[in-house]
């Protein structure tokens, strides 16, 4: 199937869980989440370290990957890795907490094209299947590899993510001001394990 057929299928299966009728109202766009998050965030040597490690300790995975190897990637040394992070197990805790900033940055973003809850609900949705289909392997290196990280770190790491799965609760509770706080998350996990799932049996591109 065309990426463009997942991507409408998993929008339609996430809306209908959350009670999103497809003419429900206007139709609503929005920018990608790349290109929302285009020219958002500064550039700069850390900003590259961070994005090399995604990509090698995904492709890798984080035991297998050398702090050398990481620097590499960029040009530099690997002991110039630590003059910005302390150690390799700090790096992805701040790989893992960037991705999910950018994600609620993202969200946050699309959710501004919306004039009503359901529409902001439907662009939340749209960005989030969006993101998940192009970067498979940030959700990849979550599974796999949080539990390297010190519990502390780890914790850290879990608020970051709920900052914007936060975003889609109180998206939620507004466009349905019936349902609970505790009813509204679990929905919405729900949904965002589905779209994961589903993203994770097609595999990758």
């Amino acid at each position: 199937m065309h990426p463009s057929g997942h991507r409408d299928r998993y929008i339609a299966n996430g809306g209908q869980l959350l009670g999103i009728a497809k003419d429900g109202g206007r139709r609503v766009t929005q920018r990608s989440g790349a290109e929302a998050g285009a020219g958002a965030r500064p550039g700069g040597r850390r900003e590259a370290i961070i994005a090399a490690a995604l990509d090698l300790f995904s492709r890798q995975g984080y035991q297998a990957t050398g702090i050398d190897e990481i620097g590499a990637a960029i040009n530099i040394t690997g002991p110039a890795i630590y003059r910005h992070f302390a150690s390799k197990q700090e790096l992805l805790a701040e790989v893992f907490a960037h991705s999910f900033e950018v994600r609620r940055d993202q969200i946050r973003e699309a959710m501004k094209h919306g004039e009503t809850p359901h529409e902001k609900l439907e662009l939340i949705i749209r960005d989030t299947v969006r993101d998940t289909l192009d970067r498979r392997r940030a959700l990849t290196l979550y599974t796999n590899e949080l539990s390297h990280l010190a519990p502390e770190d780890r914790r850290a790491v879990i608020r970051k993510k709920k900052e914007f799965t936060n975003e889609w609760v109180r998206t939620l509770t507004e466009a349905d001001p019936s349902l609970s706080t505790a009813d509204a998350t679990m929905a919405v996990l729900c949904v965002q394990n589905l779209i994961a799932t589903l993203a994770d049996t097609d595999g990758g591109r």
